[in-house]
């Protein structure tokens, strides 16, 4: 079947797309590759039957014999099976070559899910399984739209949250929804089922650490002390803060301080320059304080090597530290 692209601002879409029995999900944001799953869950098994109907496949852990042997299994008290392969990306080229015969004419019984990295489409062998699937794409949503997301979560979680929560939360776990969940959760227990979550909710719930070196590396950077900046970045590390993660952190605080300055630019001040900007209220006067340092020209150019690090970090993800203390030697000069 055709490639399909789903667009991740609605979730709902892809159950109304996916009418066939196979299928491939792949994501930038792993977020919406675990909610898509939720709702193909919900659909295909019910509560009484699904302990019987439902089993999972890990990558190259996978023994394809016993794959075949679950696939064919008729469901028990339902009318589907659901069998999820994780991780496919891993699955060997004979795997794949075993499996295409089974694709290309699916148990009508069984619904076959495939989850992982977005497919090699140079292989042959897997050119010729995914004619056999309907692949559904979720690309990773714009930082404008991480905003409603994070209502979502919350509202599906039976919580509130105010703006100023979620650009705290943003700023504390950076551009990772799933991270995002699972501070809501969190969240969730601290305020109470039903109530709003405020930002002195997430500075209490936040962790310590993390929060600390989050806000030392923006404001590190944001002052230009190279110094204080690579120390930060060394902790990050060595909390287990992921490399790709740190960067959009940073390229976040670079486009909240370009923002910041083009509020002040337009005479907008307090609440107003802090919804205009997306800055939580609690930061806004440090953000004024180092937007003021930030020219245009130094801006662009930050830019400019945000994108190198990051096409470095995909490239070389070995050496992803190096880039990283190269990013911080050239902004911070």
């Amino acid at each position: 079947m055709a490639n399909q692209k789903v667009s991740l601002l609605d979730l709902k879409n892809f159950i109304t797309l996916n009418k066939g029995l196979v299928c491939y999900i792949s994501s930038d944001e792993e977020f919406f590759v675990e909610e898509a799953i939720e709702h193909v869950k919900s659909e295909k098994l019910d509560e009484a039957s699904k302990d019987f109907n439902y089993d999972v496949f890990y990558g190259r852990d996978t023994e394809i014999s016993r794959a075949f042997d679950v696939i064919e299994t008729l469901p028990m008290m339902s009318t589907h099976r659901l069998v999820i392969f994780r991780r496919a990306h891993e699955l060997k080229d004979k795997d794949w070559e075993m499996l295409t015969p089974l694709l290309s004419n699916p148990v009508p019984s069984t619904f076959l899910v495939f989850m992982g990295d977005k497919p090699d489409g140079r292989k042959t062998v897997i050119k010729n399984a995914m004619k056999h699937l309907t692949h559904f794409h979720f690309t990773k949503p714009f930082d404008r739209e991480f905003p409603q997301w994070v209502q979502y979560i919350c509202k599906k979680h039976g919580v509130k949250i105010d703006n100023d929560a979620i650009h705290l939360l943003m700023q504390i776990v950076g551009p990772n929804l799933l991270e995002i969940k699972n501070e809501i959760l969190k969240l969730e227990q601290y305020v109470g089922a039903g109530k709003s979550i405020g930002a002195s909710d997430v500075m209490h719930v936040a962790s310590r650490i993390k929060l600390q070196n989050v806000f030392d590396l923006t404001d590190a950077i944001g002052k230009s002390d190279q110094a204080r900046a690579l120390m930060c970045l060394a902790d990050l590390l060595d909390d287990g803060q992921n490399e790709v993660s740190i960067l959009s952190m940073v390229h976040r605080h670079v486009r909240l301080l370009r923002q910041t300055k083009v509020g002040e630019q337009q005479g907008f001040s307090g609440r107003e320059l802090s919804s205009f900007a997306g800055v939580p209220f609690y930061f806004l006067r440090e953000y004024t304080s180092q937007a003021r340092l930030w020219s245009e020209r130094k801006i662009e150019k930050t830019y400019k090597v945000l994108g190198d690090t990051d096409k470095a970090l995909k490239s070389s993800p070995v050496s992803s530290h190096i880039w990283l203390e190269n990013f911080i030697m050239r902004t911070c000069q």
